[in-house]
């Protein structure tokens, strides 16, 4: 920013004073406003994050909720022994299988080296 003579400065002021009023303190005031309303701006934003946090965990929710009554759906329409065949697979398609899986990449990995 170059620097400012007196004439130019004076011009410079007496345009704030024509947005702001005849004087400092409306200028002050006016800066004053602005930081308050920044504030006001962050903390809106601040409580938007926290509310997106809160529509991001209600989802989560709301997917193991669908998938216990689906599962409990499932579960009524099986006899007994269809419903320790079906808890069977599931655990091993949820719990073993990807264990299984990354123990193989690391071994393929480790032989690779």
């Amino acid at each position: 920013m170059p620097a400012v003579d007196g004439t130019e400065g004076s011009g410079e002021l007496k345009r704030l004073r024509d947005l702001v009023g005849p004087s400092e303190i409306s200028y002050t005031e006016l800066l004053e406003d602005r930081e308050q309303a920044v504030l006001v701006a962050k903390k809106a934003a601040a409580e938007a994050g926290e509310l997106r946090g809160h529509i991001v965990d209600l989802s989560v929710q709301l997917s193991r909720a669908r998938q216990d009554l689906e599962y409990q759906q499932v579960s009524a329409a099986m006899s007994r022994p269809a419903r320790v065949v079906y808890r069977v697979r599931r655990r091993i398609a949820t719990s073993v299988t990807p264990r299984v899986a990354a123990l193989v990449r690391r071994v393929r990995r480790t032989l690779s080296t």
